[in-house]
């Protein structure tokens, strides 16, 4: 008889909990600079840092932030690279779904166009 083995998840890090935290608590003031740059707020007022500038290297190349966690452990995702790797699924997903009601408004319209203009109207 085979052995079913079942790959369990990786445990969430504290650096994941602390990302999605950042994401909760301040995902409005995450702004998309272009080509997967984004900055991300600073957590806390004590390090006398404002911003951090976050690349998810969409194309091509290694993802990065600024922030001395990356630069020390650049193996890991910081808490800012996950905060922003949640806000762009969420947006970009947001984006989809309401290109999709756009083309379904649009469907809808052309249809009642062509029923009036079959009707004579």
């Amino acid at each position: 008889m085979d052995t079913i083995r079942i790959t369990q998840p990786a445990p969430t890090t504290t650096r994941e909990l602390r990302g999605l935290e950042l994401y909760r608590e301040k995902a409005n003031e995450i702004t998309h600079e272009g080509r997967g740059v984004y900055t991300v707020p600073g957590c806390s007022a004590t390090q006398g840092r404002g911003t951090y500038t976050v690349n998810l290297a969409v194309f091509g190349g290694k993802e990065s932030c600024d922030c001395l966690d990356h630069r020390h452990h650049p193996e890991c995702s910081c808490k800012h690279l996950v905060a922003v790797t949640i806000h762009r699924a969420k947006t970009t997903s947001r984006r989809r779904r309401e290109a999709a009601a756009r083309r379904e408004a649009r469907k809808a319209v052309h249809a009642n166009l062509a029923s009036l203009a079959g009707a004579g109207v």
